[in-house]
C-alpha cells in the first residue's frame, strides 16, 4: 500500500512537473506569438500614420479617448460618433470662415476702393487748390502793381495840383501888383492931366505982360507939385513945371497917350489873368478828375485785392484741408490693408489648421475601421492606457 502511494506522488509529481513546463511553453509561446504580432503590427503603415497623428494635440487627445474606451473595453462608436461630430464641426466652422472671408473679403475691397476714392479725390483737390491758389497769388500781384501805380499816379496829381497853385497864387499876386502900380499911374494921370490942360488953357488965353495970367499958371504948377510929391510922377510934375506954356500941349498928348495905353494894358492884364484863371481851374479840375478817377479805381482794385486774398485763403484752406484728408485717407487704406492681409493670414493659418485636423479625424476614422488591432497596438506601446 505504501509503495503503491509512493507510485502515485510520483506520477503526480511527474505530471505537474510535465504540465508546468508544458504550461511555460505555451506561455513561451504565446508571448514570442505577441511579440512577433506586434512587431508586424508596428511595421504596418497605418501605425506610422498614428505617430504622425499623436504629434498633433487633437490626434493626440484622439487617441487618448480611444485609448480610454479600450481600456474599459467599451465600444468604439462613441468614439466614431464623436469623431463624426468633431469632424461635422470643424467643416461647419469651416464654412462659416470660408462665408465670413467672402463678407470681410467683400467689405474690405469696399473699404480699400473708398479709401482709394477718397486718395485720389484728395490728390485732385490739392491739384485744383494749388492751381486756383497760384493764379489767385498772380491775381494778388498785378492788384498789388496796380493799387502802387494809381497810389504813384495820384501823388504824382496831387503835387502837380499843389504846384500850379502855387503859381497861380505867384501869377495872381505878380497880376495884383502890377496892375495896381498901372492904376495907380491912370490914377496920377487922371489927376495930372486936367491941371496941365488948366495950365494950357491960361497960356493959350495968355496976353503979354499980363500979371494975372502968369500968377494962374504958377498956382496951377503949385498944385501939380503938391498933388505929385508922394506920386511916382513927381518927376514928371517938377517937369512940366520947367516946360513953356506952350510946351505944354504936346506934354498932355503925351501923357494922354500914355495914360490910354496903361489903360489897355490893365484891360490886357485883366484879360490875361482871367484866361490864365480859367485855364488853371480848367487844369485844376481835369487833375481833379482824374484824382477822384484813380481814387476810385484804387478803392476798386483795393476791393478786389481783399476779395482775392479772401478767396486765396479759401484755396490755401481747400489745399490744407485736402492734403489732410489725403493723410488720412492714406493711413487708414495702409491700416485697413493690413487688418484685411493680417486677416487672410489668419483665415489661410485657420483653413490649413482645420484641414489638417479633419484630415487627422478621417485617418483615425479609416484606421479604426479597417486597422483597430493596430490602433491597440499603438496604445498599448505607447503607454496610452
Amino acid at each position: 500500500m505504501k509503495s503503491i502511494v509512493a507510485i502515485t506522488l510520483v506520477l503526480c509529481l511527474l505530471s505537474n512537473q510535465v504540465l508546468s513546463k508544458k504550461h511555460n511553453q505555451e506561455e513561451e509561446h504565446s508571448a514570442f506569438e505577441k511579440s512577433h504580432k506586434k512587431l508586424a503590427l508596428s511595421d504596418d503603415p497605418a501605425y506610422g500614420k498614428l505617430e504622425e497623428i499623436q504629434d498633433h494635440p487633437l490626434g493626440s487627445k484622439i487617441l487618448q479617448t480611444i485609448a480610454l474606451q479600450l481600456r474599459g473595453n467599451e465600444s468604439l462608436s462613441a468614439v466614431s460618433k464623436l469623431l463624426n461630430d468633431l469632424k461635422g464641426d470643424l467643416e461647419g466652422k469651416q464654412i462659416d470662415a470660408d462665408n465670413e472671408r467672402a463678407q470681410i473679403g467683400s467689405q474690405c475691397k469696399k473699404d480699400l476702393q473708398n479709401y482709394s476714392q477718397r486718395i485720389s479725390l484728395s490728390i485732385n483737390e490739392i491739384k485744383d487748390a494749388e492751381f486756383k491758389a497760384k493764379r489767385l497769388n498772380e491775381a494778388i500781384a498785378v492788384y498789388q502793381a496796380e493799387i502802387n501805380e494809381k497810389a504813384r499816379q495820384i501823388k504824382v496829381f496831387q503835387a502837380k495840383d499843389d504846384t500850379l497853385r502855387d503859381i497861380r497864387r505867384q501869377d495872381n499876386l505878380d497880376f495884383s501888383t502890377r496892375t495896381t502900380q498901372m492904376k495907380e499911374m491912370v490914377q496920377a494921370f487922371e489927376v495930372i492931366l486936367p491941371k496941365l490942360h488948366q495950365v494950357w488953357d491960361v497960356a493959350a488965353a495968355h496976353k503979354a505982360g499980363s500979371f494975372i495970367e502968369e500968377e494962374a499958371i504958377n498956382e496951377a504948377l503949385v498944385q501939380l507939385a503938391k498933388i505929385g510929391e508922394e506920386n511916382p510922377i513927381t518927376a514928371m510934375v517938377a517937369l512940366t513945371s520947367t516946360l513953356e506954356p506952350t510946351a505944354v500941349q504936346t506934354l498932355i498928348e503925351k501923357m494922354e497917350a500914355i495914360r490910354d495905353s496903361i489903360k489897355e494894358s490893365i484891360q490886357a492884364e485883366e484879360e490875361a489873368e482871367a484866361k490864365n484863371a480859367r485855364d488853371t481851374d480848367t487844369i485844376l479840375a481835369a487833375i481833379f478828375n482824374a484824382i477822384e478817377s484813380l481814387t476810385r479805381e484804387k478803392a476798386s482794385d483795393e476791393e478786389a485785392l481783399q476779395e482775392t486774398i479772401r478767396n486765396r485763403d479759401i484755396q490755401d484752406k481747400r489745399s490744407r484741408d485736402a492734403h489732410a484728408e489725403f493723410n488720412a485717407a492714406k493711413n487708414g487704406n495702409q491700416q485697413r490693408n493690413q487688418q484685411c492681409q493680417e486677416y487672410e493670414l489668419q483665415y489661410q493659418q485657420n483653413t490649413i489648421e482645420r484641414d489638417k485636423q479633419i484630415a487627422i479625424i478621417k485617418d483615425v476614422q479609416n484606421i479604426i475601421a479597417t486597422k483597430i488591432e493596430v490602433v491597440t497596438c499603438f496604445v498599448e506601446e505607447n503607454n496610452l492606457f
